[in-house]
């Protein structure tokens, strides 16, 4: 199966692979007629589905139960996939970039990722959150479905809206849930 990520490689998506998943592809000719390679991303569908899996208790205690079951759906989805490979084309996003930028940001965040599983807590790291598309510090357990697996099979109306949980603030040590009013109520 095949994924292109234009800003971003999402979340769920990066979750499929290790650092030894980066790979370099010869590039076309571009704005300035000069070739470069660009990194992109390819592993076994199995290898995939594996990390997926490995992954999943630590994802939960991250997500939450909520957006877990949508890591849970996303896990799913790869399992069905009949094609024998993962890949991420990523030439639009490393052309915004320095050439072998996108390949550094890629091994680092990955092998931040591979960090983060052998502990058993999710730390979303800058290099993470930025390959990811998301602001940092990053807090997963907020983020809508389209942020954390992209537009996958965006035609069935899929990843579904996720509704925000309510914010929250730190007050005298204790956290306070914020009420949430109408954008016209501004007093």
């Amino acid at each position: 199966m095949e994924y292109e990520a234009a800003y971003c490689v999402p979340f769920f998506w990066l979750c499929l692979f290790g650092p030894q998943d980066v790979r370099l592809a010869p590039g076309e000719e571009g704005v300035f007629d000069v070739a470069r390679d660009y990194a992109y991303l390819a592993c076994p569908r199995d290898e995939g589905l594996a990390r997926l899996k490995t992954r999943s208790a630590m994802m939960r205690r991250a997500l939450g139960e909520e957006r877990h079951a949508l890591y849970q759906e996303w896990e799913a989805r790869i399992a069905r996939e009949h094609y024998s490979h993962v890949l991420v084309r990523t030439q639009e996003l490393d052309m915004m970039d320095e050439e072998g930028r996108l390949q550094h940001d890629m091994l680092a965040a990955l092998a931040d990722l591979d960090a983060a599983c052998a502990s058993g807590t999710l730390a979303i790291t800058e290099a993470l959150a930025n390959l990811a598309g998301m602001p940092y510090p990053a807090e997963p357990q907020r983020y809508n479905g389209f942020v954390l697996v992209g537009s996958a099979a965006s035609a069935e109306g899929w990843p579904p809206a996720m509704p925000e949980p309510a914010p929250r603030l730190e007050v005298n040590g204790a956290d306070v849930v914020v009420e949430a009013r109408p954008w016209w109520k501004f007093w």
